[in-house]
């Protein structure tokens, strides 16, 4: 079943590990056909629990040639006292990268010391060719990656950008089983901008489980972009966003 949102086609699926199946398969589909038609193809994951069943099953995906596949990661906290364990990076380092061995992987510093000059060196990265496949989430204060309600510039020049996390997005992060350990969140992102997450020419948006309900129901009564929901940009981008039944508004499951 599948109804729209705007530009974006959203994909409801029976649960979470369908979710990631489904999604999966689209973009191994979509992966294969770029490299039909060039050398390289260059895409941006995500991390996070809602990303977990996706990330695993594109792990899974046979016939992908991800020696021909540059990877980058979407964001991750900034916190250089925190270990290695609780960051977005190395989730997805344990999900996929370890598993399929792509061309190069891209994470963020997060324990830099000079957060400003890390947001350059990875704008400068990111920038250096168009980005061919976007994979995200949206969290449950309507963030797309971490830029937060009312903190957030649908125009903004730049491509990465140190960001303060909104109160909900901690709540929800410091629930996920990947960075509950740590007992805290950090206050501060490294993270991909508005402007950068749509210049990618295909985008999958994966937003399973019952905790993004609310939110989701929020982006469906919003029919005009808002920087005060970063989420509502999906009007104006074509691409797939895959929810589950425990996520899915009613007003969605109704169509």
């Amino acid at each position: 079943m599948s109804v729209n949102y705007g530009k974006t086609k959203v994909v409801v699926c029976g649960s979470n590990a369908d979710l990631g199946k489904t999604a999966a398969a689209k973009v191994a589909e979509k992966i294969k056909e770029l490299l039909e038609e060039k050398s390289e193809v260059r895409m941006v994951l995500a991390a996070g629990e809602s990303q977990t069943s996706f990330n695993t099953a594109l792990a899974e995906e046979p016939g992908i040639d991800w020696k021909r596949i540059v990877c980058f990661n979407i964001d991750d906290f900034w916190e250089p006292k925190m270990p290695v364990k609780f960051t977005c990076g190395y989730q997805t380092q344990q999900e996929l990268y370890e598993k399929v061995n792509p061309k190069e992987v891209h994470l963020v510093q997060f324990d830099t010391d000079d957060p400003q000059a890390e947001c350059d060196r990875f704008e400068k990265l990111i920038r250096q060719a168009p980005i061919d496949i976007l994979c995200q989430g949206i969290g449950t204060s309507g963030h797309l990656a971490l830029n937060e309600p009312n903190m957030t510039d649908f125009n903004d020049p730049r491509w990465m950008r140190l960001v303060p996390l909104a109160d909900q997005s901690k709540k929800q992060l410091i629930a996920d089983p990947n960075f509950k350990e740590l007992g805290y969140i950090p206050e501060k992102g490294i993270n991909m901008t508005i402007p950068a997450i749509l210049s990618a020419k295909y985008s999958y948006t994966m937003v399973p489980l019952a905790l993004k309900k609310t939110i989701l129901t929020k982006v469906a009564a919003t029919l005009e972009p808002t920087e005060s929901l970063p989420a509502s940009i999906l009007l104006t981008n074509p691409g797939l966003l895959f929810v589950d039944k425990d996520s899915c508004p009613d007003a969605w499951m109704q169509k």
